[in-house]
């Protein structure tokens, strides 16, 4: 956690505006209804992201 949860630190990383920061993550919670308030759901996703850059989207009905 290099931003230590601040929108503005990872809007300066990402070069854009801390609004857009809070914009993406408000969309990240509604899609996946969990609440990055809760501790659990937080590890929820980090662990889903990590499984998916181990092992990829081999979905049936993905094309690359």
């Amino acid at each position: 956690m290099r931003a230590g949860g601040s929108a503005s630190r990872v809007a300066d990383d990402l070069f854009c505006h801390r609004n857009t920061v809070q914009n993406r993550l408000r969309r990240l919670e509604e899609l996946t209804g969990r609440s990055l308030a809760v501790p659990a759901d937080v590890i929820d996703l980090g662990l889903a992201v990590q499984a998916f850059r181990q092992f990829g989207d081999d979905s049936p009905g993905r094309t690359d």
